[in-house]
């Protein structure tokens, strides 16, 4: 009797621990970010301080070829990212933040969303614009000082270290 206790004990103990382990990874799939986007909307100064980083790799929806995208946002969504299946999955779920699309064309593809996406604004930029500090399959991190709002966009200054978190073959 006391072996079966302790075997079901070692089962229990075994299940706890590879959710731990599960939960863990789910929720440590953020990279960091930090940093302020500010955007000049009709009703006043919407300020985006953000705090996660993941780098996502799939289609693009214009030429079909694979381009990395950053994902930075407020909110952790590492799992939802992890879950993804498309690559139009990955930026969703971003209430406030942005994606920075890379190697799509000559110029970085992106786009603000802040308020709950109420607010909405894409735009493109020179890549000079971006200091990259790491430039690997695995990672893209780097510091963005740019501003975009005598054009009607967004100030970004960020910095960020992005994991890649998801590889997708699917656009839709």
């Amino acid at each position: 009797m006391r072996s079966e206790h302790s075997a079901s004990g070692v089962i229990a103990l075994g299940c706890a621990v590879a959710a731990a382990m599960a939960f863990s990874s789910a929720s440590t799939i953020a990279g960091e970010a930090k940093g302020t986007i500010t955007y000049k909307s009709k009703a006043g100064a919407i300020v985006v301080t953000i705090k996660n980083a993941y780098l996502i790799k799939g289609p693009d929806v214009v030429s079909g070829k694979t381009i990395r995208r950053v994902v930075l946002s407020v909110a952790d969504i590492g799992a939802k990212l992890g879950a993804c299946g498309t690559m139009l999955c990955s930026d969703g779920d971003i209430g406030e933040g942005m994606t920075i699309d890379f190697d799509a064309g000559p110029r970085l593809n992106y786009w603000f969303v802040g308020n709950n996406q109420l607010v909405q604004y894409s735009g493109t930029a020179d890549p000079a614009s971006l200091k990259l500090t790491a430039d690997t399959p695995q990672r893209l991190a780097g510091r963005w000082d740019i501003d975009e709002s005598a054009a009607g966009g967004p100030r970004m200054q960020i910095e960020f270290d992005a994991p890649l978190v998801k590889e997708v073959t699917k656009l839709r």
